[in-house]
């Protein structure tokens, strides 16, 4: 069975699939070994791991490279976080989207807020260019490559119920697989969301909003933890190497107890 195929199965469980975000080949191996039935990658710390902010800094070719890495490394679908396309041209979006499917990736995430502008894409724009990378995709042989379409709406600073429901039902309509709603934790609002919808609805994990089956019971499909684990990460490098540089320790680098041994065989 195609890894996309496979992918979009995991979507139809009756407990939602639940995402760790991957960087780089060895976090996407450790999430596999840790029993992950499927990764993402997070655009923010892929990003970050390489030196670069969020927002398309990241050249798309450095993002392919590093895919392509982790596919060697991993057997379980990967779905690739490609923000909003890292182009301005659809052309172009949609031929990054096939380099990616030619590759091996299950699935994107595309966004609809552009790296260079605070608001929204005009949603009759974000509409075509689904749809034209739904027809895209599907006349180079990927029909079942899943495209989780990402609304940034409730992270601006107003939006309404009635907005939400308008992009969702637009989105669905033009061909994408899942809808993805960062920012968004009011569950009666999830709730009338996942009624409202046919395709999977997927939410982010934030402090005080990680119940699985709590969200399950109101629809979810999907939970994504983002870029949590990469700060997680991050912070943890950068307290010990402080500790190490500051305070010459060494020994708390050698205990057992965070030794990994993830390619111990």
């Amino acid at each position: 069975m195609a890894l996309s195929t496979t992918f979009n199965a995991l979507h139809q469980q009756s407990a939602p699939l639940f995402l760790a975000n991957c960087w780089d080949p060895s976090s996407a191996l450790i999430i596999e070994q840790a029993g992950g039935q499927a990764v993402a990658t997070t655009s923010w710390g892929m990003s970050n791991h390489q030196g670069y902010k969020d927002g398309e800094q990241l050249t798309f070719d450095r993002v392919l490279q590093t895919v392509s890495a982790i596919l060697k490394v991993i057997t379980i679908p990967l779905s690739v976080d490609i923000e909003a396309g890292y182009s301005a041209d659809q052309n172009q979006i949609i031929k990054h989207i096939i380099q990616l499917a030619d590759l091996g990736v299950a699935g994107i995430n595309i966004e609809d807020k552009p790296s260079h502008q605070s608001s929204l894409r005009d949603i009759k724009a974000h509409q075509a260019l689904l749809q034209a990378i739904k027809q895209a995709l599907r006349h180079n042989g990927f029909d079942h490559f899943f495209i989780n379409a990402r609304c940034d709406l409730c992270l601006q600073p107003q939006w309404t119920e009635a907005a939400l429901h308008e992009r969702a039902l637009v989105y669905q309509a033009a061909g994408c697989d899942g809808f993805f709603i960062p920012g968004l934790t009011d569950t009666t609002m999830i709730k009338r969301l996942t009624a409202l919808l046919s395709i999977p609805v997927n939410v982010m994990l934030l402090p005080g909003f990680s119940d699985k089956q709590a969200l399950a019971e109101i629809g979810v499909k999907r939970i994504s933890s983002g870029n949590a684990l990469s700060d997680h990460v991050i912070a943890l490098q950068e307290s010990a190497t402080r500790r190490l540089l500051e305070e010459h320790a060494v020994d708390f680098l050698f205990e057992q107890s965070v030794r990994t041994t993830w390619l111990s065989n």
